[in-house]
Parts: C-alpha cells; sequence; structure tokens
C-alpha cells in the first residue's frame, strides 16, 4: 500500500509545473535527490535554484505528511520510500 502510494506522489512530482525547473537544474548538476527524500542545491547553485529547491522540499514534506497520516506510518518513512524509487529511477540524479 505504501509503495503505491509513494508511486502516486512521484506522478504527482512528475507532473507539477516546478519539475520542468527541477529537471534542468538536476540536468546543469545544480540540484540532486537526497536519500531522505528531499533535494539539495549543491555548491554553487544561483539563488533561484536554492529557492526553487526549499519550495519543492516543503511541497514534498506537506505531501509525504498527508500520506503518512492517511497510513499510519511515519513521515520520515514516506520520505525514504519516495527517494529510494525517485534515485532507482534517475540514479544519476542522486547526490553524491
Amino acid at each position: 500500500m505504501v509503495r503505491a502510494v509513494c508511486a502516486l506522489l512521484i506522478a504527482v512530482f512528475l507532473a507539477a509545473p516546478v519539475s520542468a525547473d527541477v529537471g534542468a537544474a538536476k540536468s546543469a548538476g545544480q540540484v540532486c535527490e537526497q536519500t531522505n527524500g528531499y533535494l539539495r542545491a549543491n555548491a554553487g547553485a544561483p539563488s533561484d535554484v536554492q529557492a526553487l529547491v526549499k519550495n519543492v522540499n516543503a511541497q514534498r514534506k506537506k505531501h509525504y505528511a498527508s500520506i503518512a497520516t492517511k497510513n499510519s506510518i511515519e513521515v520520515d518513512q514516506v520520505a525514504r520510500l519516495t527517494a529510494e524509487k525517485v534515485i532507482n529511477k534517475a540514479p544519476q540524479f542522486a547526490c553524491k
């Protein structure tokens, strides 16, 4: 059940309007996916990319909390499961 919910969450993130900006930032090496379910702006990322990361992470946290509540699990568990799926799908964007 949790994995199905995480798959849905990933689809929501990929469909969000900011995903194009995040994708571009990832491709430029300015942003990476952490194993904790949140993005990280890499060293030297411009301030607009850092603001984007902050915004996306806030949105993710809200979604994770909603899913965690519905499934009676911890927010961190939802975040880690999502990170696992995202990183497995595109390992080149994982933080090193």
